[in-house]
């Protein structure tokens, strides 16, 4: 079980406070969970403790947990990358495709379909260490965005699907997703005596 701890960001223009949820794995009772990726390969982390003789075997561009329901986003070596890589910065190059989920989530008009973004913050990072016993202790330790939260959408989770052979970036929010309407057709409803109707919708 994870426990919380809080992240000050210090000075003008520091990413606003978060939540870091801190976690351990054992290898050695949840085998073949965690796949280790470095520049060209891939493994799964028993087989990158098992070929470890120095420290410097058991670096890593990214690892991630399989099988998780809903997927969530990769780990990063540091803080740091987790938080440049979830918005598009610095994008590991080690050959393998990259996703990102931005600094803004866009909503449309429910009746024109107009698009506009609102600002997304960070809520919550998990760090996981991910470790052996056997034959000694060797750990790994990554770092993901696992909450974020809008004024207009409340918190929620970022996560992905695949849609035509495709891996895109989505937000599963925590809360019913509100319905949005412009000012343009906000305006025409009030103007045909509609105006009720906009009780149900958050108004753009």
């Amino acid at each position: 079980m994870g426990f919380l701890k809080k992240i000050f960001g210090g000075g003008g223009g520091a990413e606003p406070q978060f939540e870091v949820v801190e976690n351990r794995l054992c290898t050695d009772l949840t085998k073949y969970q965690v796949r280790v990726r470095k520049p060209s390969q891939e493994m799964y982390a028993e087989e990158l403790f098992q070929a470890a003789t120095k420290p410097r075997h058991l670096q890593f561009t990214r690892f991630f947990l399989l099988n998780e329901n809903p997927p969530q986003l990769h780990f990063a070596p540091t803080l740091e990358e987790a938080i440049d890589w979830f918005k598009g910065r610095r994008l590991p190059k080690d050959g393998y495709l990259n996703i990102f989920w931005g600094e803004k989530v866009s909503f449309h008009c429910s009746i024109c379909r107009k698009e506009a973004t609102a600002p997304l913050s960070i809520t919550k990072v998990e760090q996981l260490s991910v470790y052996t016993n056997v034959p000694v202790l060797m750990e790994i330790t990554g770092w993901r965005v696992i909450e974020v939260a809008s004024d207009l959408m409340g918190p929620g989770m970022p996560s992905k699907i695949l849609y035509m052979f495709k891996t895109t970036p989505i937000f599963k929010w925590f809360n019913p997703e509100p319905k949005f309407i412009c000012g343009g057709c906000a305006h025409r409803l009030t103007e045909s005596g509609r105006q009720a109707e906009l009780e149900d919708y958050v108004i753009f």
